[in-house]
């Protein structure tokens, strides 16, 4: 009998153990779960673009996994860009956009990347602007 109550006393131990410090992915399932994304292009030219005068492009993009897929960071290679894209999770088969601006600040020739983070199974896709800001005439 004491062999009974011990064994079910270690059964229900080790169950609650397992219960207590199993990962609870419910709570937040997009991160766990890998989707794929398919941009319909990955570098926009944005040409010549007068100084002082900002300029936005989008890039389009397609979430053609199984799963839901979840922007969680994008990140410039400048404070001159800056990059705006939707938090809520994209469902299977729907698209949505991230548009980049750029300051134009200074002329010359640029070339920035824009790393987009996201539950794929690499985790991260890179995009690319590129373009001359000419000195406006004002600035002459």
């Amino acid at each position: 009998m004491k062999k009974l109550f011990f064994v079910s006393v270690g059964v229900i131990g080790l169950l609650f153990c397992v219960w207590f410090f199993a990962e609870d992915y419910s709570v937040c399932p997009i991160s766990t779960q890998v989707t794929q994304i398919k941009f319909d292009i990955m570098e926009i030219d944005m040409g010549q673009l007068e100084q002082g005068k900002p300029k936005t492009v989008s890039f389009q993009y397609k979430n053609i996994g199984e799963h839901p897929l979840l922007i969680q960071h994008v990140e410039t290679s400048c404070g001159c860009t800056q990059p705006e894209w939707t938090k809520q999770p994209i469902k299977p088969g729907d698209s949505a956009e991230i548009k980049v601006s750029y300051d134009a600040k200074y002329s010359g020739r640029f070339f920035k990347t824009i790393t987009v983070f996201c539950n794929t199974l690499n985790g991260m896709n890179e995009l690319k602007i590129k373009g001359e800001v000419k000195l406006s005439v004002n600035n002459k």
